[in-house]
């Protein structure tokens, strides 16, 4: 179920026909697997065949090459990675790969021109392809230190905090594919953990293995409510729940982009419904809220600069401005992301800048918001101003 939500919120791309999935020969040095499939299942079945295909297999776990240059940078083009890794996934799939091994390069004009600019468009560029592929992150040849170099170096953001929450996107993004295609996918994400530097221990992956074994039964019960209809019983479900988990107080929440065109807001509406019953329940739900559009493609400053995202966005926070009381920043900084939809922003390098005079009445407003509720609740209404300052200027 996580593999199906979070495919819809990371991957743009549409399921091409058969000729388009196809990889040409001359541009990735791949047969397309259709007739590998059909070469395999013509072999008589004997020993010294066997023999043959074992070798077959082995020649068909050799690294594929992805070059990365200035031109598909700058028209944002991701067909060939895209047909590649769907390539690898149809191989894997019928038993004629066991690895991906998708190795990273950058062209020899890259190379040598690589400059501090040119460095964060080469990131944005391969995050843009994991995005599009999907698949793509557990598919990389982790074992290539040249693979690993680039990666730690254009793609890793710099700082700390947000090092965290991109090292989750991916694990999970690994986990899904591994879990789809039979793979262990703590291994696969060990090892890209290590590649680019990152530690962790027992009690770090088994954190993480739980919450996202949350989130799929948060997600399953979702669809299967939505499903026969009507409205779930979540006391008794979040109950359940609870004991012995501490991501239980996360409430996942999907937005279509159908929804985000209509401006409509009704999921959101059902949630502050329920929520706004009594004081002990909003208590309960606060830093709690993720939500995620799907439906989009390209960067994230194409989806923060898209006018209905930001229309969307605009009602939800006149309507309910102290939804940001219950947001949860742990995994996702959705403080900064929902106000990146509201106050006119963009994006340089790592950061989000926001329009200075915008962002000023923006706050203002926002403070005014969660004072009146902190007062309701009985919570300091500086402590509550002041968490929220904290997420959105990462203080």
């Amino acid at each position: 179920m996580v593999r199906q939500f979070l495919r819809k919120v990371f991957a743009g791309r549409k399921q091409k026909e058969h000729e388009s999935e196809c990889v040409d020969a001359e541009r990735t040095g791949e047969i397309p697997w259709e007739e590998l499939a059909e070469e395999s299942a013509s072999l008589p079945n004997s020993g010294e065949n066997e023999h043959g295909s074992n070798r077959a297999l082995e020649r068909r776990d050799e690294p594929q090459i992805y070059v990365i240059t200035r031109e598909k940078i700058e028209h944002h083009s991701y067909k060939q990675i895209a047909r590649i890794v769907e390539d690898i996934l149809g191989q894997i799939e019928l038993g004629l790969r066991r690895e991906g091994r998708l190795q990273l390069r950058l062209s020899p004009e890259l190379m040598a021109e690589a400059d501090e600019f040119l460095g964060k468009r080469i990131g944005k560029y391969i995050e843009g392809a994991e995005r599009e592929t999907y698949d793509a992150t557990a598919f990389f040849d982790w074992t290539d230190e040249e693979t690993a170099q680039i990666y730690r170096t254009f793609v890793l953001p710099s700082h700390p905090e947000k090092q965290r929450t991109f090292m989750q996107s991916r694990f999970v993004m690994i986990y899904d594919t591994c879990e789809a295609l039979g793979w262990d996918a703590r291994e696969r994400a060990t090892a890209f953990a290590e590649a680019i530097g990152w530690e962790l221990d027992e009690a770090d992956w088994r954190r993480f293995e739980e919450w996202l074994k949350m989130m799929s039964e948060r997600i399953a019960m979702e669809e299967k409510q939505a499903e026969i209809g009507g409205e779930p019983e979540r006391a008794e479900e979040e109950e359940e729940l609870a004991e012995d988990n501490e991501f239980a107080h996360i409430t996942p929440i999907q937005i279509s982009r159908e929804e985000v065109e209509q401006e409509d807001i009704s999921k959101l509406v059902t949630f502050f419904d329920e929520v706004l019953q009594d004081k002990e329940r909003i208590r309960q739900k606060k830093a709690g809220l993720v939500f995620s559009f799907y439906g989009f493609s390209g960067e994230l400053e194409d989806v923060m600069q898209n006018e209905a995202v930001n229309a969307w966005a605009s009602r939800l926070v006149e309507q309910y401005p102290y939804v940001f009381y219950f947001l949860n920043d742990e995994y996702v900084p959705m403080t900064r992301f929902v106000t990146s939809m509201v106050v006119t922003s963009s994006v340089n390098g790592d950061e989000i800048v926001f329009n200075e005079e915008e962002l000023e009445k923006f706050i203002a407003f926002i403070r005014e918001a969660l004072a009146r509720l902190a007062e309701w609740t009985g919570e300091n209404p500086n402590l509550i101003i002041q968490e929220f300052e904290q997420k959105l200027f990462w203080t």
